[in-house]
């Protein structure tokens, strides 16, 4: 049996051409519409398209115009009789070279809602659903799918951003790969939460601004204090004093001591929650005060209580959270729900030259864990931290590196 497709923009059209072709008695196999066209809410044709074949067994025809009915071979597909129908009322009815008619407002406002009703089908996915999935997508944006989900972002937000990309594109722009990472840059960066940490000023009530540092075990909390307190000191010129709590590890405390020495700011270690208090009092005629406080296992509840109250003694005007851009997502998400409710306000972000992904940026953000402050870039002290710059940020996440053309500073 010889098969043969017709695609038209209508029913009408696909069965005059079956007609034209394979004559008015041809058997409609299979008949099927599809949409051909932009993605999202740009325009997509309805196309319509028709199988059919020749009719080996057409019926000779008598003198009186009736028909004498032949046997059919046993296995034959049968001819459907709503297609036959069809095809004997629509192809006769429609003209073989006949334009398509001007869309009147009943059939826009029909096109209409079939293109939002096509926008809320794909928006109500399930969260996580493979971009591959989507229809019409373009490969490029499924190249940026496989870079952002690479990176560690969180699935469902990288298909989140990109359908927000796909429905601000023409179609003809999502096929641009240079526009298309320039855009989502953009996306990305507006999605980055940075907070800059104002600079130190005196309270209203004549008290030092005081800063504290809080975190897991690990991520570089005490040279991270001492890359701030040089930089107030020696780039902005202002007073400091540091008081650590992390008495538990003689070696930081002794590294620590080493850079006061070294920036000659004065330094404070306390065992309890009421000495803080009072270190904090004693230097409150300095411009900063910054406080390490000893690392603490997101899964000991204990330890957390005890450093929440270390924190509500100290009455800190920030609280930065600091985590290590080389903690995978999941350990990432555990540290916010438990670090978060001990007041921390701003994040920082270390160890970037250790990172294998960036995704953190933007999950960090997403998470409520608040705006990101500062990121560190490796051991020197004052050198190696920097104000978080979201345009950079979101570099490094498309370039997946950190450097010259993926700086996160």
């Amino acid at each position: 049996m010889t098969l043969k497709t017709y695609q038209a923009p209508t029913m009408a059209q696909a069965l005059a051409e079956v007609k034209r072709d394979l004559g008015r008695d041809a058997v409609i196999l299979h008949t099927r519409t599809f949409r051909r066209g932009g993605l999202l809410r740009f325009w997509r044709r309805q196309i319509w398209e028709v199988t059919a074949s020749p009719n080996l067994n057409v019926p000779q025809r008598l003198g009186s115009g009736t028909y004498e009915a032949q046997s059919r071979d046993e296995g034959e597909t049968a001819v459907d009789a709503p297609a036959k129908a069809a095809l004997a009322l629509q192809a006769d009815d429609a003209p073989t070279d006949a334009p398509t008619a001007p869309v009147g407002p009943q059939q826009l406002a029909g096109q209409v809602h079939e293109i939002r009703r096509m926008m809320d089908e794909l928006l109500q996915r399930p969260a996580g659903a493979a971009v591959e999935a989507w229809p019409g997508v373009p490969v490029e944006v499924k190249h940026l799918q496989k870079q952002l989900v690479g990176q560690d972002v969180d699935p469902a937000f990288a298909e989140k951003l990109l359908k927000q990309l796909c429905m601000s594109l023409t179609g003809e722009q999502l096929a641009d790969r240079k526009l298309l990472r320039a855009e989502l840059r953009k996306l990305l960066s507006a999605h980055i939460r940075t907070g800059q940490a104002e600079p130190a000023r005196k309270a209203r009530q004549g008290r030092a601004q005081v800063i504290s540092l809080i975190g897991p075990t690990g991520v570089g909390k005490t040279t991270t204090i001492a890359k701030l307190a040089a930089n107030y000191k020696l780039r902005e010129g202002k007073t400091v004093g540091l008081i650590t709590i992390d008495t538990y590890r003689i070696a930081a405390v002794d590294q620590l001591r080493t850079y006061a020495d070294i920036i000659e700011v004065p330094l404070r270690a306390v065992l309890t929650a009421g000495e803080l208090h009072q270190a904090v009092e004693a230097m409150r005629g300095l411009d900063v005060v910054l406080i390490d406080t000893a690392g603490r296992s997101q899964n000991n509840r204990l330890r957390l209580s005890q450093l929440k109250s270390f924190t509500a003694a100290a009455e800190p005007d920030e609280v930065h959270l600091v985590v290590s851009a080389t903690a995978n997502r999941a350990c990432m998400t555990k540290v916010l729900e438990r670090f978060v409710p001990l007041g921390a306000n701003r994040i920082i972000v270390t160890k970037l030259d250790e990172a294998g992904s960036f995704g953190v940026f933007l999950n960090v953000s997403e998470a409520g864990g608040g705006p990101i402050s500062y990121v560190t870039t490796g051991q020197d002290v004052p050198e190696d931290i920097a104000r978080a710059n979201a345009d950079n940020l979101a570099e490094c996440i498309l370039t997946g590196r950190f450097g010259e053309e993926g700086n996160g500073g």
